[in-house]
């Protein structure tokens, strides 16, 4: 008998995993007789032994054990084997791929527990508000009847204003749960702290990820960003949006949907030099021209509306395409959303300059230790070991799968296969069994939706803009009569348990209205039913106009005449069109896989010259905020670096420019003569300027009367300096990150022209901190409020 391979390696480390499940199995009967209070000491003597040297795996089957038997006294719930399987690999640091209903929220709370025992934290990342606050809520009472703490790392109200010392009180909690999103813009915001009680956030040690696949893999291409002050606008979008609306594609640009890449062609450029009055387009003075001739050509073919963004309120809200929920508060960067706005003649935001930025890839790298469960993780593992160094370990169910995934109906056009997805949902409905209809957009949701309603067929339509209200209706989605018609991810993380008697007439229908971008999200859709042994079915319906055809596949295989003409009832009785047919559907979904792993590749590589210069960037704000005292820094080489760079890169021809450069940056009350003969011996001059330095900063000092507010402006100045260079900086790599695909020349590669100019632009940026560091110490004000309390006015 034949094996498969990853079977046999999921079985070897099954079998390593068993060992341990024993262990834990053998505490059972001894923990159940000890009292209420002796089981909760058990907190306390875990502490103990891990101070004095006991590493966490020593006490992991113990430890499990406890939070077995504490389970089942206070929740309720005693923990099977699976899920304490799933728990060993989660505190290995690996992935449990566990199928849904099988309880991965109880399974979390044994590593949780574990690793809070240290002291540093352990958090549960899951990816919405609802399922992180709804989780937390659940589990808050084992983890306190065992001497934890827990919080929710962020108060549940839209526009709370957060007290001083509050959020320093949710993060300072033993076990946390939050979200990605939530984790990521508090990383960010505390490492913008400006003083050591301004930051909130322990260093990141140990975390679960709920839905890991969703948050590492599909979630991980966009950077999470804080903005600042508005960029300088250009009044260039509504003027070149009404230059693009008179190109016609194919003749003046070109777009290729497969790439989704557009460019104008020669008689667009001409047509553009006739529109605006130009000899060469390209010349280097109108390049800010050519990148708003590009954006508006991307606004137009590379964003839909419905499918990428709605307008609401007059506003453009993006689309989370893996999702389908609304990203609110998010814009598309470097004026790619401004010319959206202006493709759909909305009012023109101001396009912000970027303060912080970070992607979950790199995120999710600071932690010590983070592991994930999910239930279609398996279908990663690649990019999971070859991004984060992580195996996935399927974990068996407690019950044997009983849903039937039944063979994909294929039909040539999308009207021909709509219209046989509402045949079916009628004839199963007349059964009374429940039904989950599951579409790739909202605008195909709606269409079933009303379509459904126009035959009197009640339904619930759920396209992922309310997480409560969506988890509420498919948790009911087992009940007799129930149609609900859901986009791809609407009610992900909910159970949908049925009601008493459906199991009679088969369990929960799915049906899914195309195949997905990868096969992760169609198994994901597919363990909607069948849920802990429950009976169920799945089918998916396919056509030659779903979306991944239309994108990725062979555009030869598209037009074949035999294909193209086959009628509904000769696909229907030959295998052959069928089998062609799911070729086609197949391959392109491989294609779709391809790329966007390679695009996950192409953002992970960016993303390391950032990563690297953004923990550097932070280590050194660290460094400061922890200084006690200035006596040993060396102020006089800090100097000493930043007139050296004055000095021998500018042109300095006289007295006076030299008094202006004195002026602008160490002094404003500089009244000495200099001599002339020092513009023409460097290092005389770099001697000088350091002595008006030192002289400057010794003022300086002795306006304060306490070393105390010294130490504190003299760390003001540097962190300032530190700050406004850092987002200079930001800001351009975000800038650079969209442009550098304009600088291949030849074959030279992108990402080395990339992480080329983004070291350049450190060291730049480095020297530029440190002249900022100079005359912020040389020229802020001090002053002091009502209270006592220290301002700075920088320069």
């Amino acid at each position: 008998m034949m094996i498969n391979i990853d079977q046999a390696i999921n079985q070897t480390r099954i079998r390593k995993i068993k060992r341990t499940l024993k262990k834990i199995i053998s505490y059972a009967a001894s923990f159940e007789t000890l009292s209420d209070d002796a089981l909760k000491a058990k907190t306390v003597e875990f502490k103990e032994r891990l101070k004095n040297g006991a590493s966490l795996d020593s006490i992991l089957a113990e430890s499990y054990a406890v939070v077995r038997e504490a389970s089942r006294r206070v929740l309720g719930m005693y923990p099977k084997e699976v899920q304490l399987m799933g728990a060993i690999v989660l505190h290995d640091g690996n992935i449990a791929e566990m199928q849904t209903g099988e309880g991965k929220t109880l399974t979390a709370t044994m590593p949780l527990y574990l690793n809070a025992l240290t002291g540093k934290g352990a958090y549960l990342i899951t990816t919405n508000d609802y399922l992180a606050r709804r989780d937390y809520e659940e589990m808050k009472p084992l983890y306190e009847w065992l001497g934890l703490t827990a919080s929710l790392g962020f108060v549940d109200i839209p526009g709370y204003e957060y007290k001083k010392g509050e959020k320093k009180q949710l993060y300072d909690a033993d076990i946390i749960y939050s979200t990605n999103g939530r984790i990521g813009f508090d990383y960010l915001i505390n490492n913008l702290a400006d003083t050591k009680e301004g930051k909130f956030q322990k260093p990141l040690s140990f975390c679960i990820i709920d839905e890991v696949d969703s948050i590492i893999l599909d979630a991980a291409q966009t950077p999470l960003v804080i903005s600042g002050a508005p960029r300088v606008q250009s009044n260039m979008f509504n003027v070149v949006k009404a230059f693009i609306d008179t190109l016609t594609k194919t003749i003046d640009y070109e777009h290729d949907e497969k790439k989704q890449e557009v460019w104008l062609l020669a008689p667009g450029v001409q047509k553009a030099n006739q529109y605006f009055g130009l000899t060469d387009l390209y010349d280097a003075q109108y390049t800010a021209l050519v990148r708003n001739i590009n954006l508006a050509l991307r606004a137009k073919c590379l964003f839909e509306m419905n499918q990428d963004y709605y307008i609401i309120d007059g506003e453009i809200v993006l689309i989370d395409k893996i999702s389908g929920r609304l990203l609110e508060g998010t814009k598309l960067q470097s004026g790619l959303h401004q010319s959206i706005e202006a493709k759909e003649m909305v009012d023109i935001s101001e396009d912000m300059s970027v303060l912080a930025t970070i992607t979950f890839q790199n995120l999710f790298k600071q932690f010590d230790k983070f592991s994930g469960m999910s239930a279609t993780s398996k279908l990663g593992e690649k990019e999971f070991f070859d991004l984060y160094g992580k195996v996935v370990v399927q974990i068996p169910t407690a019950n044997p799968i009983q849903r039937i995934d039944l063979d994909d109906r294929v039909f040539i056009n999308k009207q021909t296969k709509d219209n046989a997805i509402l045949e079916k949902v009628i004839d199963i409905h007349k059964t009374t069994r429940p039904i989950l209809l599951i579409t790739r957009t909202a605008d195909d949701a709606e269409y079933f939706s009303k379509a459904l309603f126009a035959n009197h067929i009640p339904n619930n339509l759920l396209i992922a803009q309310n997480v409560a209200k969506e988890a509420q209706i498919i948790s009911e989605a087992g009940y007799f009569n129930s149609v609900t018609v859901a986009t791809s991810m609407a009610g992900r993380g909910t159970d949908i348990k049925l009601e008493p008697g459906v199991d009679a007439l088969g369990g929960l229908s799915v049906i899914i209205s195309e195949h997905m971008e990868n096969s992760r999200i169609d198994r994901q859709l597919r363990g909607r039913a069948g849920r802990q042994g429950d009976p169920g079915s799945s089918q998916i319906y396919i056509s030659l106009e779903d979306y991944i055809v239309q994108r990725y596949s062979n555009q030869t295989l598209l037009h074949n005449e035999n294909l193209l003409n086959a009628k509904s009832e000769q696909i229907e009785e030959s295998k052959v069109l069928k089998r062609r047919i799911k070729q086609i559907v197949t391959r392109a979904q491989i294609v779709s896989e391809e790329h966007g792993t390679l695009t996950r590749q192409m953002n992970n590589e960016f993303d390391r010259s950032v990563s690297v210069q953004r923990l550097k960037i932070y280590a050194e704000r660290d460094k400061i905020l922890d200084k006690e005292q200035f006596d040993t820094f060396d102020f006089k080489q800090l100097a000493h670096d930043v007139f050296t760079r004055y000095v021998y890169t500018e042109k300095i021809e006289s007295v006076r420019a030299l008094k202006q450069y004195i002026y602008k940056n160490i002094s404003f009350q500089f009244e000495d003569e200099i001599d002339i003969s020092l513009l023409t011996d460097k290092e005389r001059l770099i001697d000088f300027l350091v002595e008006q330095f030192e002289k400057s900063r010794e003022a300086k000092k002795r306006q304060f009367k306490d070393e105390f507010f010294y130490v504190h402006f003299i760390k003001k100045c540097m962190l300032k300096a530190i700050d406004s260079g850092w987002i200079d900086q930001v800001d351009y790599l975000q800038q650079l990150k969209g442009n550098i695909n304009s600088r291949q020349l030849g074959r030279r590669n992108v990402i080395f022209e990339y992480h080329k100019t983004a070291l350049s632009s450190y060291e730049a940026m480095t020297s530029e901190i440190k002249r900022r560091m100079v005359r912020n110490i040389c020229l802020s004000i001090a002053d002091y409020d009502k209270k006592g309390n220290l301002i700075i006015h920088f320069p």
